[in-house]
């Protein structure tokens, strides 16, 4: 059985994690949904109970990239255009924001995780595989605990639509912080649409409106459906829990 033990979002990265210090220092050199999604990771660590030993799946942005990097390519073009490409100068720090999946090494390196870490790409409902891949493993007893997160943006502009988010997971029967109660994961449920839906290429959205949804149900079974527009659009999505 596998039991979400905490969980946390994040659209605002203006509160820096105090710990670890590695982590802090090198916080400001991420963009925006890096930043969010390690923010949130950070929030639900006091619940694990061995963080360097956990599962770690983390889900690249479908928008990667920043503002500053943005702004960058649109001088970069128009300086091309006029024949001065050569005086474009990026700030090195910004070669990070393209980095497909900067949030699990940055993870892995400030709390010392040596054990398995996966980093998931960035293309419409891979929140959901990630999930799925977490339940395997802690069903088939590789982990104890294992932390799911991501983060993202609407767009890469202006970094509207930020929003980061992680799960924590447990093998072990443990309340669910936010609610006082056990919340168990019991199967996630594909079906093939009779036709592809368009989607919102978001890597955080979908596990938000999720938490969202959870925490205004009651006890007992939840089948929740996840909108056509938070999957793959060819899959029809169902996450079955039972809340204590």
């Amino acid at each position: 059985m596998i039991y979400l033990v905490a969980a946390a979002e994040r659209r605002s990265a203006d509160q820096l994690p105090d710990e670890p210090a590695r982590l802090r220092r090198d916080f400001r050199r991420f963009n925006l949904p890096v930043q969010l999604a390690l923010a949130a990771a950070t929030d639900v660590l006091p619940a694990a109970e061995d963080p360097a030993s956990m599962a770690v799946v983390s889900l690249a942005p479908c928008q990667n990239g920043s503002p500053e990097l943005y702004r960058w390519a649109e001088a970069a073009i128009a300086a091309g255009s006029a024949g001065r490409f050569g005086a474009t100068r990026m700030n090195p720090t910004h070669t990070l924001h393209v980095i497909d999946n900067l949030a699990l090494s940055a993870f892995a390196i400030a709390y010392g995780t040596d054990g398995y870490c996966l980093g998931v790409g960035g293309a419409p409902g891979q929140a959901w595989s990630g999930l799925e891949i977490i339940c395997n493993r802690l069903a088939d007893g590789r982990e104890r605990e294992a932390l799911l997160m991501a983060g993202d943006q609407a767009a890469v502009a202006d970094a509207t639509g930020s929003r980061g988010v992680a799960l924590l997971f447990s093998a072990r029967r443990r309340p669910y912080v936010a609610l006082g109660r056990p919340v168990e994961f019991v199967a996630i449920e594909h079906r093939r649409r009779p036709a592809p839906q368009p989607v919102a290429a978001h890597a955080a959205a979908g596990l938000c409106d999720l938490l969202g949804a959870l925490a205004l149900r009651g006890g007992g079974p939840i089948a929740y459906e996840v909108p056509a527009e938070q999957t793959d659009g060819i899959d029809q999505v169902t996450v079955l829990l039972r809340v204590a």
